[in-house]
């Protein structure tokens, strides 16, 4: 589950109580790691003492595309990002918020966020870190030159503000229910130094972990990070990522123990392994992957709801979710079912019902009596699953008379494509976890570089996701996105095909220490160690 702690957040923020006795409340409930196990007690829970040194070998489903988390879109770079980088705050293994780079904060009203940062901290070029950093690397989130994914979930921030070298202020437009768990977000909310300029394909942060080496389709190299703030941590030496295409080469390597850990996307597969090797360890993920159809509606035929509303009553959901993954997962709209506050969508969403025969007569309204032909439907080639849902998808959108080409494609063109609205009419890149809801539904804003260059331009949608932002009251925030929901659906703007767990992650009873995060990324290597 992805949110911010109930207590420094609603219910704190909506106490009756002075703005003094909340300051205090706020700054002791982030203080001193208060809201989560801390680091050295994980790592020593249950598994003996730890040992220093030695190598963790991880299996990894894809190449990095980019190291600047300022400018990252792919969710492939965040493993990567997740142990180079760090943030003011962090997500603790119960996916609740805690300090990080900072030791805390204080609150003086609803739209002030003063920050006091760990002192001695150290980036991995030696530079200092300092406030200056927190301002330089939000002011370059903000910049639109920077052309950041992450400038509209910080679109509530004013400015930010150095008070001294190790104080920074943020001051917001309106109150944001969702600023701490984007600030705890990697790579949203990670520290980049000043003055350094390519990470791309050099990278430079705080995190337990320094890169020192990648080749491209084979591994990528990491070493501790021996001023790593973090007393004692982390205990391994050395953290390799071995680059695999398929996942039989994964379940080879990992069966072989070439590997120490890796995931699967298919859930057949991580059962069977697991059930099949005794000294594994398994975790099967949390609902926080979707799966949606994305359109472009800047011209015909799919600027006409009529169209987009055939599509979605010519699709039956519950096929595609049990076809592809056994049912594992649930139909449901566009937020995952692990947010707080139930936003994920469930019970009757409009135009859900399979009803090829309204399918047909609002195509023969739209002036397609006789069918039509969306063209090219683009699909992420390296996820079979996702193929295996666009395959289905053609099949029954056909009993209705829509005819599209899968095109399968490499990751990194079709995320370009869809980021900037240059694709023909349909491609699904399904999105991984977030830590808001709001970072789902902001996509499709006009607001939203996204969503206005795929042709949005709905300014009620875009008032009530506004609204969302400021409400702190967790039942009225869900009431207001299960109604953001419900309208998006309406206009079927998006066709969201169903939700399920984004990874199974397994590894060798050797490895110590580990917990997997909702969020799934590797975070937690940092008080992993090896006893073998």
């Amino acid at each position: 589950m992805t949110h911010t702690d109930d207590r420094a957040e609603s219910e704190i923020l909506a106490a009756a109580s002075p703005s003094l006795d909340r300051r205090t409340l706020l700054r002791l409930a982030l203080a001193g790691g208060a809201l989560g196990l801390a680091p050295a007690a994980l790592a020593q829970s249950g598994a003996g003492a730890p040992k220093r040194g030695g190598r963790l070998t991880i299996g990894a489903d894809a190449d990095p595309i980019g190291l600047d988390p300022v400018t990252l879109t792919a969710f492939s770079s965040y493993d990567f990002t997740a142990l180079i980088y760090s943030g003011l705050l962090r997500w603790n293994a119960d996916m609740k918020v805690e300090p990080d780079l900072a030791t805390g904060f204080e609150q003086p009203d609803p739209t002030t966020y003063i920050f006091k940062l760990r002192s001695g901290v150290k980036f991995h070029n030696g530079q200092d870190f300092e406030a200056a950093d927190v301002k330089h690397t939000f002011d370059r989130i903000r910049d639109p030159a920077s052309a950041s994914p992450s400038a509209t979930m910080f679109a509530s921030v004013k400015e930010v503000t150095v008070v001294d070298r190790l104080t920074v202020r943020f001051d917001l437009h309106a109150p944001s229910a969702a600023f701490l768990s984007y600030l705890a977000t990697n790579p949203t909310g990670v520290i980049v130094p000043r003055g350094v300029g390519e990470l791309a394909t050099k990278p430079v942060g705080t995190g337990p972990f320094v890169f020192e080496s990648y080749q491209p389709n084979q591994q990528f190299t990491l070493k501790a990070n021996p001023s790593y703030y973090e007393a004692g941590l982390p205990y391994l030496d050395t953290v390799v990522f071995r680059f695999f295409k398929d996942q039989a080469s994964l379940t080879s390597a990992l069966r072989s123990k070439a590997i120490d850990m890796t995931w699967f996307k298919d859930p057949k597969v991580s059962a069977q392994i697991v059930r099949t090797s005794p000294d594994l360890v398994s975790a099967p993920g949390k609902t926080t992957r979707t799966f949606p159809v994305w359109m472009n509606m800047k011209a015909a035929p799919l600027n006409d709801v009529r169209v987009r509303r055939a599509l979605s009553l010519a699709t039956d959901r519950a096929a595609c979710l049990q076809t592809v993954l056994g049912g594992s997962g649930k139909v449901a709209a566009m937020v995952p079912e692990s947010h707080v506050g139930g936003y994920d969508g469930a019970g009757e969403m409009p135009y859900y019902k399979t009803d090829i025969a309204a399918a047909k007569r609002l195509l023969a309204e739209a002036g397609h009596a006789n069918g039509i032909d969306l063209g090219d439907y683009l699909v992420v080639a390296a996820n079979p699953l996702d193929v295996s849902c666009a395959q289905i998808l053609q099949q029954q959108w056909a009993e209705a008379g829509i005819k599209v080409a899968i095109k399968p494609m490499e990751t990194a063109p079709l995320i370009g494509m869809w980021l900037k609205g240059e694709f023909p009419t349909l491609l699904s890149v399904a999105l991984s976890w977030s830590p808001d809801p709001d970072a789902i539904v902001s996509r499709i804003t006009s607001m939203h570089g996204q969503g206005k260059s795929s042709g949005m331009a709905d300014a009620k949608l875009d008032a009530m996701v506004v609204e969302a932002r400021t409400i702190l009251d967790r039942g009225k925030r869900a009431e207001a996105y299960m109604a953001i929901q419900r309208h998006i659906a309406d206009n079927a703007y998006v066709l969201d095909i169903y939700q399920y767990p984004l990874r199974w992650e397994a590894w060798w009873s050797h490895a110590k220490g580990y917990a997997p995060l909702a969020a799934n990324i590797r975070s937690f290597v940092r008080t992993t160690w090896v006893d073998k």
